[in-house]
């Protein structure tokens, strides 16, 4: 019977006699342990369980414990103490952005902290991006805003496809900036975007409710009206603001 995590590496995988890969088990390591952190289970500064319990919790050896300490480390997650042990750090020592950081915490039930946090990010950052989408989009990136506007309208009973479109409407614009550091914030954008879509759903709202201001950004950039967009953008936002105040007062 096999007992460690690592040792199935040496397990075929199904008729193709393919086997599972050592830095697939070993990022399902540094998940595990991650989630434990960000869920509050293990809280800042507080000591992780010893090598040992972890060990045998997670069915793996030191080794590999070791290696998946170094890369949380890495993250800012934890800091390894001589003759103490390994120490949850405090949350703003942590890497947030980091897109594996922003994937385990949506494994996580969602932090208000993090969330009005990731909101008071895409007030600054998204209002910007329209104002200088206003001024230097071309015109296959307004098609491309529109084409993502159109499917959002066609799809306001289908959460899966709108939400897919409202990626797609984001993540244009921030293209659309043509600004190098806001394209680069993209994984930012759509984990907050992610986090909205989870506090959403069940809401009353419908996700229809946000198409006129979706269509006003895009007429605005399509106008060339710089302040106009960033206004629109903001009123936007306000909409992701509410989901949020439902969220705090759930």
């Amino acid at each position: 019977m096999v007992d460690r995590l690592e040792d199935r590496v040496a397990i075929v995988a199904g008729a193709g006699g393919r086997t599972l890969s050592k830095p697939r088990i070993h990022g399902q390591v540094v998940r595990a342990i991650a989630i434990r952190i960000l869920s509050g289970e293990f809280r800042p500064g507080s000591l992780l369980p010893s090598e040992s319990e972890l060990c045998e919790s997670l069915k793996i050896s030191r080794s590999a414990l070791r290696e998946a300490i170094r890369v949380l480390s890495a993250k800012g997650l934890v800091r390894t103490r001589p003759r103490v042990g390994t120490v949850v750090r405090e949350i703003e020592d942590w890497s947030l952005l980091d897109p594996e950081m922003l994937e385990w915490s949506m494994a996580c039930p969602p932090s208000p902290e993090f969330v009005r946090s990731l909101l008071e990010a895409r007030r600054v950052i998204e209002p910007a991006a329209a104002r200088f989408a206003a001024l230097r989009a071309s015109a296959r990136d307004v098609a491309e805003l529109e084409a993502a506007y159109e499917r959002m309208e066609r799809t306001p009973d289908d959460l899966v496809a709108f939400n897919e479109a409202d990626v797609d409407f984001h993540r244009g614009l921030l293209r659309a900036s043509h600004n190098l550091i806001f394209q680069q914030m993209w994984t930012t954008i759509s984990a907050a975007l992610a986090y909205s879509f989870r506090i959403s759903t069940g809401q009353a709202r419908s996700p229809a409710d946000s198409l006129p201001f979706h269509r006003e950004v895009v007429e605005r950039i399509r106008l060339r009206d710089p302040e106009g967009a960033h206004s629109s953008m903001s009123r936007l936002l306000d909409i992701a603001a509410l989901d949020l105040a439902l969220f705090m007062d759930g």
